[in-house]
C-alpha cells in the first residue's frame, strides 16, 4: 500500500495566517512542526519513505521539499494547475498503477491534526486488510463525532459487513452535506453518523475504472499523460492534457456516484482544523483552558478566546467568543462562532480588488 499526502489545498478559513502562497499545511498550529511534517512523521511508523507520495501544486512543491527532504523527487506528483481533488487523485492513482497494477493507496489530507497516532495506525492496518478483502470497493475512514459540528460533512452508515477485534466495517448509506445545528445535534446522538474526514482507500485499478465510467474526459486526459511519461515531451503533454480534466472534487465526481462504499469508524483524536473556531475548541480541550494566547498578549476577564499576537502588544478586557489573529499586513477580529465565514471575507477581497491580501 502507498500513502498519499494531499498537500495542494488553500485553507482559506484560516486567513490571515493561511495564504495562497503559504497555506495552512505549511504552518504549525498545535505543535512546533508544520502540519504536513506532522502528517509525514505519523506515517513513517507504517510506511517506508519509498511508499509515501506527496500530491501538490507547483507553488508549494519547493517549500514542502524543504520540510520533507526524506521523500525522493519521483514521489512528488505535482499537478500543473490546481483542479480540485478528483483530478489530483486520478493523476496519482494512474501513476501508481503504472508502477504496480495491483497497488492500493490511502489518500490523507496534509492539514489535519491527530493526537492518538497508535490508534490511527491501527485503523490503517485494518483498512489495508479490508481493501485486499474487498478490492472492488472504496473504503473511507469516518470519525465518531464528539460535538454538533456544522462545518463538516457526515457519512451515514448502513449494515455491518466485517469486524476484527475492536474495529468494524460498515456499508455506506449516504454522504450528507454540512448540516444545520439542529441536524448536527441529531447526528451526534445517532450511532449511524460519522464525520467525513476525507480519508479514502482504494485499489488504483478499480478507481481508474470508476474514472472511465463517471469522468470520461478526465480519464482520457490521464491516459494521454500516462502515454507521455518518460518521453521528451512529458512536461508539455501533462500541462496540455491536464487542462482538459473535470474540475471537481473526488467526493462529487467519483465517490458519491458508486454504491461500492465501505466505512471504518474511528476515534483517534482527529480534527481538521477547518476554522479558527475549531482550532480554539481543540486547543482549549487539549490545554484545559478557555483562553488560548500566543505572542505579545495580555488579557483580563476573557473567556473562550483565541489570540495569536504579533510583535505589537494586544491587550484585551472582558472579551468572549472572540478570535484575534495578528500578522504583519493584516489583522482579523471575529466571533469564534462565525469563523467559518472567513472564507466569504476572502471572496469580498477578490470583489474589491484586494488581491495582495489573499
Amino acid at each position: 500500500m502507498y500513502a498519499v499526502i494531499m498537500a495542494g489545498g488553500q485553507g482559506a478559513r484560516l486567513w490571515p495566517l493561511s495564504r495562497q502562497k503559504k497555506p495552512k499545511q505549511l504552518h504549525s498550529f498545535a505543535g512546533d512542526k508544520p502540519l504536513v511534517r506532522e502528517t509525514y512523521e505519523r506515517l513513517t511508523k507504517k510506511f517506508a519513505d519509498k511508499d509515501i507520495i506527496v500530491s501538490t501544486t507547483p507553488e508549494f512543491v519547493d517549500e514542502i521539499k524543504k520540510m520533507l527532504p526524506e521523500i525522493c523527487d519521483e514521489n512528488y506528483i505535482v499537478e500543473p494547475k490546481p483542479m480540485n481533488t478528483a483530478p489530483a487523485c486520478g493523476l496519482v492513482s494512474k501513476i501508481l498503477n503504472m508502477r504496480d497494477p495491483n497497488s492500493s493507496v490511502i489518500f490523507l489530507p496534509s492539514d489535519h491534526m491527530i493526537t492518538e497516532n497508535k490508534k490511527f495506525l491501527h485503523i490503517l492496518d485494518y483498512a489495508d486488510q479490508m481493501i485486499e478483502k474487498y478490492p472492488e470497493h472504496i473504503i473511507t475512514i469516518g470519525i465518531n463525532p464528539t460535538r454538533p459540528d456544522t462545518g463538516l460533512g457526515y457519512i451515514q452508515m448502513d449494515s455491518q459487513i466485517d469486524n476484527h477485534n475492536d474495529l468494524k466495517t460498515f456499508s455506506v448509506k449516504r454522504f450528507v452535506e454540512k448540516p444545520n445545528l439542529e441536524k448536527a445535534e441529531e447526528y451526534l446522538h445517532s450511532w449511524e453518523y460519522l464525520w467525513n474526514a476525507g480519508m479514502f482507500v482504494w485499489k488504483t485499478r478499480f478507481i481508474l475504472e470508476l474514472f472511465e465510467t463517471n469522468l470520461p474526459e478526465t480519464y482520457r486526459a490521464l491516459e494521454a499523460i500516462a502515454g507521455a511519461v518518460g518521453s521528451e515531451n512529458e512536461a508539455e503533454v501533462i500541462k496540455k492534457e491536464y487542462l482538459k480534466v473535470d474540475k471537481i472534487s473526488i467526493d462529487y465526481g467519483i465517490i458519491e456516484k458508486t454504491n461500492n462504499l465501505l466505512v471504518i469508524p474511528g476515534n483517534f483524536g482527529w480534527s481538521d482544523i477547518g476554522s479558527w473556531g475549531t482550532l480554539l475548541q481543540v486547543l482549549s480541550e487539549m490545554h484545559e483552558t478557555e483562553v488560548i494566547s500566543k505572542g505579545n498578549h495580555i488579557g483580563i476577564n476573557d473567556a473562550n478566546c483565541l489570540i495569536l499576537a504579533g510583535e505589537k502588544l494586544i491587550a484585551t478586557v472582558g472579551l468572549s467568543n472572540t478570535v484575534i489573529i495578528d500578522t504583519p499586513d493584516a489583522l482579523l477580529v471575529c466571533n469564534s462562532e462565525k469563523s467559518q465565514d472567513v472564507k466569504e471575507l476572502l471572496n469580498k477581497f477578490k470583489a474589491d480588488g484586494k488581491h495582495l491580501y489573499l
